[in-house]
């Protein structure tokens, strides 16, 4: 470490970890130590004078460590668990990117732990905005617009916050119509960023008004649940709801950038972390079966918001998504496999008028009944759905339709947005981690007795 240029490649190579003790602590545990040549024929005061000598020549080299432990307190498993522990905060600083390949219009996804405060730089380069008006919810707006807002400003850009009431009932007319209203107010021009932070309702409900506002103004997404960050916030997708269905009208208008905080998970009840990664989880079960494993190996410690894991799962969930959208940004083929889940799912929500389940709750329902309907259907190979189920009931996810009537849910299939004539284009599973989509009919996607509980094989918590 004393020779010249060995601590830069050290850290080239990896995290460099110093474990850090007082030269007493040192001395007392080389001892007499024949194999110790610089402290050989010392005595054990002559043995700490020379360790702080050594340990003054090269403080400056230890300092370049990535982590310090401390070591004079504990023993072995004591410094193995030290070192454990800091490796975590230290992966938990780290910042990841993922680039969403769309020509001129591509644009990256940071992903990290406490870095909302970092985001006003990052969002003035991109958008170039002067201006930005922030759409976010009350509990949201309260919690973090004022760190988002004091960032901004010190990048040089004017702040308006704009507040709607939060749930899925915001993603309407009247809602984007005061949005329109609160950005003529604030002198809003083709120059001014509109910046959603907050779930997937706002994401969706300010791309929407992004997209329509002076034919389409810079749009970024600061999302603060899971579920926005693992779904809504990537792609482009914005739109609002009709009385009869969901995202029924909408624009593909893509963000200049996705800025991810990991640190405002925390905030999130357990069931919020359930909701939200259930889009994760998904993105595992049509696209990479590695990811589904991983899953089936940490779930708790990422609904616990570990940071490697989290970290780790949340980049792979966004290089899917980022993959799937460069390949097929309108929804012509491939990333109609996103889907995956979402038929049977906004059924759901839409008889339930959204209330009563979560969306990640609908979407994890519409997993089990996809991944056994593709069983039935002779796509899937059997097995594949109760590993799905088991890992979502593990997440503490229901799994069991609600006990609607079967006419009910064809009727709110034959508006399905996704239908071609009297075809639904249905996602079902080839394999674990490989998707595909064939057109059936409602009737041919609920099987008989649907509704009834005797045809779905569901034994997970039904959603009450």
């Amino acid at each position: 470490i004393a020779q010249p240029g060995a601590a830069q490649r050290l850290a080239q190579s990896g995290t460099v970890v110093y474990l850090r003790a007082r030269p007493e602590t040192l001395a007392a545990r080389v001892g007499d130590d024949p194999n110790r040549p610089l402290l050989a024929g010392l005595d054990g005061a002559g043995r700490v004078a020379r360790l702080r000598e050594l340990l003054a020549a090269r403080a400056a080299a230890y300092a370049t460590a990535s982590v310090t432990v401390d070591t004079d307190d504990v023993g072995v498993a004591g410094v193995v668990e030290r070192i454990r522990a800091a490796l975590a905060r230290e992966e938990g600083r780290a910042v990841r990117t993922v680039e969403v390949a769309l020509g001129e219009r591509s644009y990256p996804i940071r992903i990290g732990f406490d870095i909302l405060d970092h985001a006003g730089a990052a969002i003035a380069e991109r958008t170039k905005a002067r201006r930005a008006a922030i759409v976010t919810v009350p509990e949201v707006g309260r919690r973090y617009a004022p760190r988002l807002e004091r960032s901004l400003r010190a990048a040089g850009v004017a702040t308006t916050r704009l507040v709607v009431p939060d749930g899925e009932r915001s993603k309407s007319f009247r809602v984007a119509m005061q949005l329109y209203e609160g950005l003529l107010d604030a002198d809003a021009d083709r120059g001014t960023a509109v910046v959603a932070l907050g779930g997937g309702v706002v994401g969706d409900l300010a791309g929407f008004v992004a997209a329509t506002w002076m034919r389409g103004v810079p749009f970024v997404q600061v999302p603060t649940t899971m579920l926005a960050m693992a779904d809504a916030s990537v792609g482009g997708k914005v739109a609002i709801d009709l009385p009869r269905g969901k995202n029924l009208v909408g624009a593909f208008h893509q963000p200049r950038l996705v800025w991810m905080d990991l640190a405002t998970l925390r905030s999130l009840s357990p069931r919020q972390r359930a909701n939200g990664l259930v889009e994760v989880i998904k993105h595992g079960v049509i696209r990479d079966a590695a990811l589904f494993e991983r899953f089936e190996r940490d779930v708790e410690r990422v609904l616990a918001l570990e940071p490697g894991p989290t970290l780790d799962v949340l980049e792979r969930s966004c290089e899917i998504k980022a993959d799937v959208v460069a390949r097929d940004e309108r929804e012509s083929g491939l990333r109609m496999i996103l889907n995956f889940g979402h038929t049977l799912a906004h059924a759901i929500e839409t008889l339930l008028g959204y209330r009563r389940l979560l969306h990640g709750e609908a979407v994890a329902i519409g997993m089990v009944f996809a991944a056994r309907r593709s069983e039935a259907l002779g796509h899937a190979p059997t097995g594949v759905a109760d590993r799905i189920e088991a890992l979502l009931q593990r997440a503490g996810l229901p799994t069991e339709p609600p006990a609607l009537p079967r006419r009910a849910y064809l009727d709110a299939l034959r508006v399905d947005k996704k239908r071609q004539d009297a075809h639904v284009r249905f996602v079902v599973l080839r394999a674990l981690g490989e998707a595909d989509v064939v057109p059936l009919t409602p009737a041919e996607i609920l099987p008989p007795g649907f509704g009834s509980g005797r045809a779905t094989k569901q034994r997970g918590r039904r959603a009450r």
